[in-house]
């Protein structure tokens, strides 16, 4: 493609598939993403425009976009020292690293909802996890605050991440994507997604219903995911509240006060003063006012 060489493949989803490429002006290596024939190249740019609107140390810097024999493609900065957030599917993270990685997360989400941006699709495929950071990606589905999500008949979301109002094609607020950050959450503590069911249709019921299952949790975690998954948006706490609850939990707790140590030994008393002269009296130093003689 004009200016890229393409060298592997990276990654797959539903709508694109994305390479490693070299540009062919020299350069470090970008990742390009080529939608499936079929996409829009309206969509294509308009992903490019949405992404470029948010902070760049939240994602992957997006850098170009065009048509090629392939597909509409959008290129973006490649970040070799991050992974993607589908390996952590299969890890056991402790109490303490699920506060680190919820913080993280919320912070980014806080960044981009102050963008005017409302992902859509919060998932593990879609965050790049770097050591002391968390970037999401793909906003190829994601609106303008107030947007809805619904196009002609159906709705764009992906299953076990939408929240129950984004299954009903309403206008989307960041509490959207507050609802996929807590089913992550859950899924990361237990192993388990909170809506699980056998089939499609229970994992819609149980969203609907409201009713997650966060059996397993840490009592102070389940309290902050219950209100992340709560039914009504309305009721959901902000990116920014979540990352103050993750902060405040991994704060350290202060030590106790050091004992008090021994009291000084007294020292020796002063010698006293030269005694007055018999016959008179010795008064303070103090200034004093004195009536005239009548």
């Amino acid at each position: 493609m004009d200016g890229f060489q393409l060298l592997s493949r990276i990654g797959r989803g539903g709508t694109a598939t994305v390479f490693l490429a070299a540009p062919l002006a020299g350069g470090p290596p970008v990742a390009v993403k080529i939608l499936r024939h079929g996409t829009g190249i309206a969509s294509c740019r308009r992903e490019f425009a949405i992404a470029s609107a948010v902070d760049a140390a939240r994602t992957a810097v997006p850098i170009a976009h065009g048509v090629a024999a392939m597909g509409p493609y959008l290129v973006t900065a490649y970040l070799p020292d991050h992974v993607c957030g589908s390996v952590l599917m299969g890890e056991t993270m402790s109490i303490a690293e699920l506060w680190t990685f919820g913080g993280d997360l919320a912070e980014t989400l806080a960044s981009v909802h102050g963008s005017g941006v409302v992902h859509c699709d919060v998932k593990p495929s879609n965050l790049l996890v770097g050591d002391d950071d968390v970037r999401v990606i793909d906003f190829g589905i994601s609106r303008y605050v107030g947007e809805r999500t619904v196009n002609d008949s159906f709705v764009r979301c992906s299953r076990g991440w939408a929240a129950p109002e984004q299954l009903r094609g309403e206008p989307l607020a960041p509490s959207a994507d507050v609802f996929a950050w807590g089913s992550m959450v859950a899924y990361l503590a237990t192993g388990v997604h909170p809506f699980a069911g056998r089939y499609e249709a229970d994992w819609i019921l149980r969203v609907g219903s409201g009713e997650p299952n966060l059996s397993g949790l840490h009592q102070d975690l389940a309290a902050v995911v219950r209100a992340a998954l709560a039914h009504d948006p309305r009721s959901r706490p902000s990116a920014r509240e979540l990352v103050a609850m993750c902060r405040e939990a991994t704060r350290p707790a202060p030590g106790p006060r050091p004992a008090p140590g021994p009291r000084p030994a007294p020292g020796p008393r002063p010698a006293p003063g030269p005694r007055p002269a018999p016959g008179r009296t010795a008064w303070p130093v103090e200034a004093t006012e004195i009536a005239p003689p009548g």
